[in-house]
């Protein structure tokens, strides 16, 4: 399968980002393929098909979701119909104080994390469907952004991270108007708690608080708290938290980050927390087993 890597669409390493327009003719498939980056696919014309992990999607103008990295997913049309798609192709790092900022707010939450990793549920509504009137927005949006990136005219890229803010409040705004808090059928408790462990796993370093996770699996907290348990034999902090130092751990060892930054970088906002949930899990601080573990590789 291809794996399609970010050199084959970046201008350089310090700006991640690329857009064009495109058309899948009538017939035509895109096979099943993965990327190293974040896809943000927008259908402003016809219709066809959308393979995701697995899955068939039918997809329409107006139609707009997020592909994540490292997730299979394929593009088919129909005998009726061309369909056109803007792409846009980019990497967390471009924009990642100003997402950090966004997290917070449900409806970014929900399209941009949510809706990926609860796409594999069959009942899920998997992408954003705009009206008419955001539809227009959304075209505009993309073609600004597309005309600073194309012409590279002074100040481009800052523009173009600006305006990707921009598109981005805008797409949750749009979103906000129609979130459902209920991604979960009440019988798929097991099923909810598995997929907030795979998001975990995957997005550790995301500031998600306890009560949004209670949204994106559909309990009250109380009931979300009490399922996480029994089911993970830990609590979401406690579980999270390992995931964090053991992403902490690879950092040290195979890094030379300072200790804020590896604290930064997986999640932890105080330093002071991380150091003494770094020593509760390894019985030592992140400096002290930074140290030992050079000292036994250098044997």
């Amino acid at each position: 399968m291809k794996r399609l890597k970010a050199e084959y669409f970046f201008e350089n390493e310090k700006f991640h980002f690329f857009i064009s327009s495109y058309t899948i003719k009538r017939k035509e498939k895109i096979e099943p393929h993965t990327h190293e980056f974040f896809e943000l696919v927008y259908v402003f014309e016809g219709k066809g098909e959308h393979w995701y992990e697995g899955f068939v999607y039918p997809i329409k103008e107006g139609d707009a979701f997020i592909i994540e990295p490292g997730k299979i997913h394929g593009f088919q049309v129909g005998k009726d119909t061309n369909l056109k798609v803007f792409n846009v192709l980019f990497q967390l790092e471009l924009l990642k104080k100003e997402l950090q900022s966004l997290v917070g707010e449900d409806s970014f939450l929900s399209i941009f994390y949510g809706e990926p990793f609860l796409r594999e549920f069959a009942h899920f509504n998997n992408h954003l469907v705009l009206e008419p009137s955001e539809q227009t927005e959304m075209k505009i949006q993309l073609q600004s952004i597309a005309h600073e990136y194309n012409n590279k005219e002074f100040g481009y890229q800052l523009l173009v991270k600006t305006r990707m803010i921009e598109l981005f409040i805008f797409l949750s705004r749009c979103n906000q108007k129609r979130l459902n808090p209920l991604f979960f059928r009440q019988n798929d408790h097991t099923k909810a708690v598995n997929q907030i462990c795979k998001f975990i796993n995957t997005h550790y370093n995301v500031p998600l608080s306890l009560e949004q996770v209670c949204k994106l699996s559909g309990m009250s907290k109380s009931n979300f708290t009490a399922k996480f348990k029994q089911i993970v034999g830990k609590t979401f902090v406690e579980y999270r938290n390992d995931i964090r130092i053991k992403a902490a751990m690879e950092f040290l060892l195979n890094s030379n980050d300072t200790i804020l930054s590896i604290a930064n970088k997986v999640g932890f906002d105080d330093v002071s927390y991380f150091n003494r949930t770094f020593k509760e899990f390894t019985k030592m601080s992140p400096s002290l087993y930074r140290k030992e573990k050079n000292k036994i590789m250098l044997r």
